[in-house]
């Protein structure tokens, strides 16, 4: 082979190993991207990554209500719920089945988040109500997920609620309240007209959660 041929040849596999090198960084990257979202989960633009990265307290709130809704999820709860429940209810019928069920109760003494415990004891705040509602849709099938309302200067909770998928959209639906999509409900309350600021809404699922706070602001 001639030296200009010998050349040609050279350049011609240094190209080849320049776009094997890119490709190999671009998929690094794409891995890194990948673990990153399974690490945190966010599920649309208003997802505040940063708080989740840098404030325990958020993480540790996220990480509970997803706790929470795994175990709702679960097939050993599904099952001891769905025994009491009829089979043929949709969501306005457990909305209903849930105010012969139980009453609320200011006293905070035995917060259970076992839905069996919360129907045992027969009372419970916003949280209670909100997650017997939640399995009891989520034992016969139906899309459910728990909502709350968070004070962002320590991530504790002010109200919890739940949305139900109902003809291909999520409504809400809040049963401690009796209150069936009203998303505006809360406005009026003396923590909604810090929705947005230092108030925000997210709705949890099993693996993830998002932010929901421009539906009620």
């Amino acid at each position: 082979m001639s030296p200009a041929g010998k050349m040609h040849v050279t350049r011609k596999h240094r190209h080849t190993r320049k776009w094997i090198v890119i490709a190999v960084a671009l998929l690094l990257i794409v891995t890194l991207l990948t673990i990153a979202y399974l690490r945190y989960p966010f599920n649309n633009k208003n997802n505040d990554s940063n708080d989740a990265v840098n404030n325990p307290a958020f993480t540790a709130f996220t990480e509970h209500y997803i706790a929470l809704m795994k175990s709702l999820n679960s097939t050993q709860t599904k099952a001891a719920i769905a025994a009491q429940l009829n089979l043929d209810y949709n969501q306005t019928d457990l909305f209903t089945w849930q105010k012969t069920k139980m009453v609320f109760a200011q006293d905070t003494t035995g917060w259970f988040e076992d839905p069996i415990k919360i129907l045992n004891s027969g009372d419970g705040i916003c949280v209670q109500w909100s997650i017997v509602y939640v399995s009891a849709c989520l034992a016969l099938g139906l899309q459910s997920r728990i909502v709350v309302a968070a004070d962002t200067t320590n991530w504790n909770f002010i109200h919890t609620w739940a949305e139900d998928l109902y003809n291909g959209t999520w409504v809400h639906v809040d049963p401690s309240d009796k209150v069936w999509n009203s998303p505006s409900h809360y406005k009026s309350w003396d923590w909604g007209k810090y929705i947005g600021s230092d108030v925000k809404i997210y709705a949890f699922e099993d693996d993830t959660f998002q932010d929901v706070t421009s539906i009620y602001s």
